[in-house]
């Protein structure tokens, strides 16, 4: 059974510390803490005139700052982000992305778990990753039947969405 990359689990973490160290440091509201987050860093980094402001070509070099993105955050509707703004709405991407692979996880581990307990899998190596609620199933099995039998496993699994069946017959 294919195992949790540690890469993904640091992500997370880093994902989820984050977006925490963000929003507790909006909670407290002083700028001495939120100049210290990692989104003020990026924030200042962002800010190449250092007016404390960033407008929509400075924010566009955060990936996620797209004509969009910029309008959404923008709550002032002044055309331009402040720092509050902008961390605010990084950390709530954040916080969406950090629960989309948590749930993408669980998934994961819920289809892992129904395969090992179906008797017609023991011994069986089949991957299994989820992105989005996409399942890519991989790996080798002993027939057509078994084959049939993993997507019908992932398909049946709440958060699903599709299944991409990659597997293959030994031999």
């Amino acid at each position: 059974m294919k195992k949790i990359r540690t890469s993904h689990i640091a992500t997370l973490a880093l994902i989820a510390g984050v977006g925490f160290g963000s929003t507790a440091a909006l909670a407290f509201g002083t700028a001495d803490t939120i100049d210290q987050t990692p989104l003020a860093t990026e924030f200042r980094n962002l800010d190449t005139n250092s007016n404390d402001l960033l407008t929509p070509a400075e924010a566009s070099k955060d990936k996620l700052f797209t004509k969009k993105h910029f309008k959404a955050a923008d709550v002032d509707g002044d055309g331009t982000l402040d720092q509050k703004e902008y961390s605010e709405y990084k950390s709530k991407d954040q916080q969406k992305n950090a629960k989309r692979v948590i749930n993408d996880s669980v998934i994961t581990s819920k289809i892992k778990a129904n395969i090992l307990k179906d008797e017609g899998f023991k011994g069986l190596e089949i991957s299994v990753e989820t992105h989005n609620g996409v399942v890519q199933l991989s790996g080798f099995v002993e027939n057509k039947a078994q084959i049939d039998r993993a997507k019908e496993i992932a398909a049946g699994t709440e958060g699903v969405k599709s299944v991409h069946n990659s597997l293959i017959v030994k031999g």
